[in-house]
């Protein structure tokens, strides 16, 4: 890609450890063109010492982010807001609309940065979107319409199945052939997801309101919940140890993921399973066995009910396309 087909474009700041930009923009920050209007990027690394570094946009785009794993700080230079300090943080994912204003940012190296980015003008999303902005919710309706103002961010938690798709983008072979229409097939794909579990929170659990304390009771209820795939607690377990009432957690987990606590439980061990298939690296029973299954079949027909293939079909697939870049 060109240097003027790049969104963003990056310099050290002085005073601070000294980047290779161009490593950093060819190696660590990976950003693609995929179409008109349309941007995707990626940072797949460890840093080994701290990074600082000065960035700024050449467009105008709304920012849809996926921090699968993260630690870093941002700081944007608003026009009318002044400086605006952002926590970067695993699990989260968001949408940001922000014009060409620069800003910086700082890397800690005690965690992997996986992190992904679909860059869209507004021009693009209109032509995608057409009439069906007007069923979501007021905020990103207006952001498309262009009544926001210089800045808007909005943040939620990252459900499985956007996890499983931005997991396949961070991870897959560049020998993917055409390696450029999967990218465009799989950042179109996550688009949509996001989309989609905005809108439905927005028509379903619209009304849910939850305080800080109740956010983090609720992320605590579902680190207790994945903890151990055998053996799920149950719903007033859960309860007992965040001290939420069980309808308040139905309602918080419906906020945060767009699911009740059991479905989101049901989803996150079939796309972990799909991830292990992914990798090849066990067998149908033994992945079945890693994600809580002790039957076989009904592993089968619950994967085969929620991605369309059973799953010895799946890795078959798998194995094949491993093969065929060999």
């Amino acid at each position: 890609m060109s240097d003027h087909e790049k969104l963003f474009c990056f310099r050290n700041l002085p005073g601070s450890n000294t980047v290779n930009i161009q490593q950093f923009e060819n190696q660590i920050r990976r950003e693609t063109k995929i179409r008109p209007g349309l941007w995707l990027s990626i940072m797949n690394f460890s840093a080994d010492q701290p990074m600082q570094i000065a960035f700024e946009r050449r467009h105008t785009v709304v920012d849809f982010g996926f921090a699968l794993s993260a630690d870093m700080n941002k700081q944007i230079k608003a026009k009318k807001a002044g400086i605006i300090e952002q926590k970067v943080e695993s699990g989260i994912s968001g949408i940001q609309y922000a014009g060409k204003q620069p800003g910086m940012i700082t890397i800690h190296p005690e965690t992997k940065q996986q992190i992904l980015h679909i860059h869209a003008s507004l021009p693009f999303l209109n032509t995608i979107l057409k009439q069906e902005t007007a069923s979501m919710p007021p905020f990103f309706e207006n952001l498309i319409r262009k009544k926001t103002p210089g800045s808007f961010s909005h943040f939620t938690h990252i459900t499985p199945d956007i996890q499983a798709v931005a997991y396949q983008i961070l991870n897959s072979s560049s020998h993917a052939v055409p390696w450029h229409l999967y990218l465009e097939a799989k950042a179109l794909e996550l688009l949509s997801l996001y989309l989609a579990a905005l809108t439905m929170d927005h028509d379903k659990h619209g009304g849910v309101f939850l305080t800080t304390i109740e956010k983090k009771q609720v992320l605590k209820a579902r680190e207790i919940l994945i903890h151990d795939l055998h053996a799920p607690p149950t719903l007033n377990a859960l309860s007992s140890e965040t001290g939420l009432p069980p309808s308040k957690l139905q309602a918080g987990f419906r906020s945060l993921y767009g699911k009740s606590v059991f479905d989101y439980f049901r989803e996150y061990r079939l796309q972990t399973a799909k991830l292990l298939l992914d990798k090849a690296a066990t067998n149908v029973s033994e992945t079945a066995w890693q994600v809580g299954y002790v039957n076989v079949s009904h592993f089968g027909a619950a994967f085969n009910k929620r991605f369309g293939i059973l799953p010895k079909q799946y890795l078959k697939a798998v194995l094949k396309n491993q093969a065929g870049r060999s």
